[in-house]
């Protein structure tokens, strides 16, 4: 043992006890005392209201320009909801239809490329509203028609808006669901075996599936799958430790705080990013792939390390990482016994 490794433990205890002290004063007075602890005792939170802020400003940036995606996606889907409401009214949106109109005519469309299927998407849920709202007496709606059917000039119309949802049944049963998500495990010991590309894209297709707040999928899969560069990955969280070398692949799930016009939506990225990862998962599972989901707590020489290696911009969050490969059959793997049905259900009645 290092000579200095006495010290630097007893000094390491001295301030956890300051900062348990610190945080009991804190937590155990009124919301001035929490506000100077958290302003002058702890900077916790400092990281995040940055993020927030700088994504705040690059949004309000784009739309100054003309095209924000996150903002055309959330516009889109309000109209589209607007569309199925029961009974559906003649005349809605009047507070952002002229915007969105706008941002959909910079759209950069280009036929059968990038963002083309998203493009007839909107155009499609447009076409709808504006055949709902052919009777609205609204200026809002015939200055945003006219200048929707102005843009629409030689377009083929194609159908991707509300449709109805009919007698649909699930291709799959509850039974192979629950069994998928019985075999799915931790697994931490991997063959030498690298994952094809085109296995992840279909798990990452499966991702974007997910539910996501007004549509806009704030989050990106930073897909980590070649030797080297998972090595320098590997290290920087802390639950990789003693099994992180022979990792072959490494997902990184990143948050975009510039998806958002207020600071309200802050904790999307992970509500978002949590509910993509599930299915990502269960979408190597189910093509033999398997993952463990690796913890990212908030801690600041890991998030500048992380942020450094994948030249993360300022607004952009580490949400959490996923290992991934192929399973070593002589691998052993926790059980993982889950909680008790009646400790995470609880029927309401009010």
């Amino acid at each position: 043992m290092s000579k200095l490794a006495t010290p630097r433990r007893a000094l390491l205890a001295v301030s956890e006890r300051f900062k348990m002290r610190l945080h009991r004063w804190s937590t155990s007075g009124g919301p001035v005392r929490r506000g100077l602890y958290y302003s002058f005792g702890s900077r916790a939170f400092a990281r995040e209201t940055s993020a927030v802020t700088a994504g705040i400003r690059t949004y309000n940036d784009r739309v100054d320009d003309g095209f924000e995606l996150y903002q055309l996606r959330r516009h889109i889907h309000m109209l589209e909801k607007g569309l199925t409401m029961q009974p559906r009214r003649d005349s809605f949106a009047l507070d952002y239809i002229e915007s969105t109109v706008s941002t959909f005519r910079n759209f950069p469309y280009v036929p059968g490329g990038a963002g083309a299927e998203e493009h007839d998407w909107a155009a499609s849920v447009l076409d709808a509203y504006f055949e709902a709202t052919a009777t609205a007496q609204a200026p809002e709606i015939a200055r945003a028609r006219e200048n929707y059917l102005s843009s629409r000039v030689g377009r083929e119309v194609v159908e991707q808006g509300p449709h109805e949802m009919g007698d649909a049944i699930s291709p799959l049963a509850y039974d192979q669901l629950a069994q998928l998500a019985h075999a799915r495990r931790s697994v931490r010991w991997y063959l030498p075996k690298e994952v094809d590309s085109g296995i992840i894209d279909r798990a990452v297709e499966v991702a974007l599936e997910s539910p996501t707040a007004c549509n806009r999928q704030p989050y990106v899969f930073y897909i980590l799958n070649d030797k080297e560069t998972v090595a320098k990955a590997v290290d920087i969280p802390m639950g990789t430790r003693g099994y992180g070398h022979q990792i072959p692949a490494l997902a990184v799930i990143v948050g975009d705080l510039s998806a958002f016009f207020d600071e309200r939506d802050r904790h999307l990225i992970y509500v978002d990013g949590c509910l993509a990862a599930m299915s990502f998962v269960l979408g190597l599972e189910a093509q033999g792939v398997s993952t463990c989901c690796v913890n990212w707590p908030d801690i600041p020489e890991k998030e500048q390390a992380m942020a450094k290696l994948l030249g993360l911009e300022p607004f952009q969050r580490v949400v959490m990482l996923v290992a991934f490969g192929y399973a070593d059959p002589q691998g052993m793997v926790p059980r993982s016994i889950k909680g008790p049905l009646g400790d995470a259900r609880k029927y309401v009645t009010l």
